[in-house]
């Protein structure tokens, strides 16, 4: 026998639940529209991180020095094709990462997601700010990770491998910037000054 307060329990469950799947369709339609925004911050911030230092090199070699024109189409077109490939080689792994590994997603979560790294690279690409749209978005992963609780009311952040990603920027950057100058350093006997 089910007592009035416990059927009165399991109907406002059920009818929870019933309107948390109509919110979750809702939000899988609104996130086509921030993954569409995303790529295009995506574009208009990493593509242009990657080809302005080669659209430097190709009008230094074209003109003998670095040229204020705008970049050629096929320069961008050329970047774009990069990313896609990338994406195609090793781009599931870092989706994985992201998208699973740090915290839940779903599409709510999703949207959140999308949208503040979206804004975030948006703003930064429009002020002429370099970053990272991968940043944005781990950041943004970790900010709905933060604020979203599960059974035990604790969030659910994976720390240990955002802790790794963290490493991996402090990392990077240093890396990439010796690799760089022992190669330009090699590289300076074949070039005229």
């Amino acid at each position: 026998v089910i007592s009035s307060s416990n059927s009165e329990s399991v109907n406002l469950d059920s009818e929870r639940q019933k309107q948390e799947a109509k919110t979750e369709q809702m939000f899988a339609y609104l996130q086509i529209m921030t993954a569409s925004l995303e790529s295009f911050a995506h574009g208009a911030n990493d593509t242009a991180n990657a080809i302005g230092p080669f659209a430097a090199v190709w009008f230094f070699w074209k003109d003998g020095y670095v040229s204020k024109e705008p970049i050629p189409v096929w320069a961008l077109a050329m970047g774009g094709g990069a990313i896609v490939i990338g994406l195609a080689t090793f781009g599931s792994r870092v989706m994985q990462t992201i998208g699973k590994k740090i915290t839940k997603v779903n599409f709510t979560r999703g949207f959140s997601i999308e949208f503040s790294s979206a804004f975030s690279v948006v703003v930064a690409s429009a002020l002429g700010m370099p970053i990272s749209t991968t940043h944005c978005q781990v950041g943004a992963v970790v900010g709905v990770g933060l604020v979203s609780k599960n059974e035990a009311d604790k969030n659910e952040v994976n720390f240990k491998l955002f802790a790794g990603i963290v490493i991996s920027w402090f990392i990077t950057v240093p890396l990439a910037a010796v690799i760089s100058g022992v190669l330009c350093w090699g590289l300076r006997p074949t070039v005229r000054t």
